[in-house]
């Protein structure tokens, strides 16, 4: 399982960075919502993982960072994400509050998941809007990242 996760989180490291790159070439004409749906997907990764680590979170899930700011942040938050996947139990009940102050609990595994199936959602809304915009899209589908 620990394989399986590293993949998928290799996986989605590359194709935000891909997104990233896009976003950056297009810096000045990219549509502020392209904006909030990325950020808002690295918040919501940041606050997950920080969950995981029984950390205080330092983004709250709607803010917005600068173009400049995302590469740095998206490579920050993965290699925490590695860290998790080599030294946190995939079996381990997380307890968590969300922003709206509800109580849960879900397996760490769960949790992980739930991060790569979130990011894919929202990057394909960005390519989505990328597309409509600037006329500039890629696909970051799983399967033409496996492609040989």
């Amino acid at each position: 399982m620990k394989t399986h996760f590293q993949d998928l989180y290799q996986y989605s490291l590359q194709s935000n960075q891909t997104t990233i790159g896009l976003m950056e070439k297009h810096s000045s004409t990219i549509p502020e919502k392209t904006l909030i749906t990325f950020s808002h997907m690295l918040n919501a990764h940041h606050l997950w993982n920080h969950r995981i680590e029984g950390s205080v979170s330092s983004f709250k899930v709607w803010d917005i960072h600068p173009i400049h700011q995302l590469r740095k942040i998206n490579e920050n938050l993965f290699e925490q994400s590695f860290r998790i996947l080599e030294e946190h139990d995939f079996e381990r009940l997380v307890n968590y509050v969300n922003s709206q102050g509800e109580s849960y609990t879900n397996l760490v595994k769960e949790i992980l998941f739930h991060v790569v199936n979130h990011s894919t959602y929202h990057r394909g809304q960005v390519m989505f809007q990328l597309r409509e915009s600037v006329q500039d899209a890629i696909s970051t589908d799983y399967i033409f990242y496996k492609r040989k």
